[in-house]
């Protein structure tokens, strides 16, 4: 092979959150292209690799990945290939952004948070399955025994993170069997999101090259312990200061944290479209779960959808600045830059309205009656991809946040999704997203 090139892959994660591109060969030391050429209607082709049959484009249309060269990634898998890559915006033929592409709406969003003079510091933590040869039989739940039976995969996962520019936390056994959890360093802007796309490819990249594989599909049976993703965030101003705490404030949130989470909250059914973006997501929304299942925030509570997470007293960090929120209602099978711009546009939302934050559950909400959780503006989520696209449809604030060409994109690839899944039972539909993510 020859030693004087080298393949780098432009990649874009579509609206169904499959990280696409194409790779281009070069001689090394050559800087990156400014872009390669792309196609409008795949943003719409489904995890399955469908087309949905009746769409705007057909075989017409150009576009660009412009690339964004500081996520340059360039490392080489243990005893394995290289791999060398760079994350992009999709841009039409003139530089300009298009209006469909996922990280371009997750960029505008962080703008306008900070027309604001505000700053999102965000981390998404993501479960996953993974399965190797030669472990062997089935260890304990967050046991010792089954970080140590996975090694070296493990310790060269985080050390292949690290060289890749994505600053990994932790990594940890799970509660399900061969299930692990991988969290980053909170970071601004859209580097959260970027971490995530990228961790995601090398751990799946990783797992292959070590005879296995991982999957962060939501749920792998029906019934079964899901995968989630949790999106950790608070808000700080352009001079490094947090802004969410205030220790008088409910569930120790300042003004400005309960409108923020207030706002959150009030858009969480048609949020779940765009955060919970598959069949199978709503299989693991449940109640008795630790999933979420309603429309709440609890203080440390983690069958709520948005939980205030704890603070530690006995390090050297400030209170105020360890303090987030997590979103819990995610998972892999959404495109993580919609997800941010998301939680973003309803934040703001409750910004501007002014809200005050909304009653703490900080029990399980199933043991109450309907009637009850009502009175206090506590609905269930959805309970199907369909139910909630309808819900992001009759919600003004996020679809004027996404622009409608982005939200009829998504609802065509959406509901060309459900369509695929139709007629098969809830175990098929789970091992056939368990494949693919």
């Amino acid at each position: 092979m020859s030693t004087d090139h080298r393949l780098t892959h432009y990649l874009v994660t579509d609206l169904g959150a499959i990280t696409r591109g194409r790779g281009q060969w070069a001689a090394k030391g050559e800087p990156l292209k400014s872009g390669v050429g792309w196609v409008p209607i795949n943003q719409v082709i489904s995890p399955f690799d469908t087309i949905p049959a009746v769409n705007p484009w057909g075989s017409h249309g150009d576009c660009r990945l412009r690339t964004d060269a500081d996520t340059l990634v360039d490392v080489t898998l243990p005893d394995g290939p290289d791999l060398r890559f760079a994350l992009c915006d999709i841009s039409d033929l003139t530089g300009a952004d298009l209006d469909m592409c996922a990280r371009s709406f997750a960029r505008r969003m962080v703008a306008e948070l900070e027309a604001e003079g505000l700053r999102l510091f965000s981390s998404f933590e993501q479960e996953f399955w993974l399965d190797l040869p030669g472990t062997g039989a089935a260890t304990p739940g967050f046991s010792y025994q089954r970080a140590i039976r996975h090694e070296p995969f493990g310790a060269q996962l985080m050390d292949l993170l690290q060289q890749a520019g994505v600053a990994p936390e932790m990594l940890l056994a799970e509660f399900a069997q061969d299930q692990f959890e991988l969290t980053m360093e909170p970071s601004f802007g859209i580097a959260s999101a970027d971490r995530a796309v990228i961790s995601r490819e090398i751990t799946r990249a990783m797992a292959h090259q070590a005879g296995g594989s991982a999957s962060f599909c939501p749920l792998r049976l029906s019934g079964g312990v899901g995968s989630g993703v949790h999106i950790h965030l608070s808000l700080w101003d352009r001079d490094g200061n947090p802004l969410l705490h205030d220790l008088e404030g409910v569930g120790g949130l300042s003004v400005l944290g309960q409108a923020f989470c207030a706002g959150i909250v009030r858009h969480m059914p048609a949020l779940c479209a765009l955060t919970a973006s598959s069949v199978v997501s709503y299989e693991r929304l449940q109640p008795h779960r630790w999933s979420s299942a309603f429309t709440c925030m609890g203080d440390r509570n983690r069958e709520a959808t948005l939980r205030i997470c704890p603070v530690v007293g006995s390090g050297s960090t400030p209170p105020e600045r360890q303090f987030n929120v997590e979103y819990r209602a995610a998972d892999a099978t959404a495109n993580p830059y919609l997800i941010l711009g998301a939680l973003i546009a309803a934040g703001l939302d409750g910004i501007r309205a002014g809200l005050t934050a909304p009653p703490l559950m900080n029990v399980d909400p199933s043991d109450f009656p309907a009637e009850q959780l009502a009175a206090q503006g506590i609905e269930r989520l959805p309970q199907s991809l369909g139910e909630a696209l309808g819900r992001l449809e009759a919600d003004d604030v996020l679809r004027a946040a996404l622009g409608e060409p982005l939200v009829a994109a998504f609802l065509l690839a959406k509901r060309h999704e459900i369509e695929e899944c139709d007629g098969m039972d809830a175990d098929a539909v789970c091992q056939r997203y368990a494949a693919i993510y």
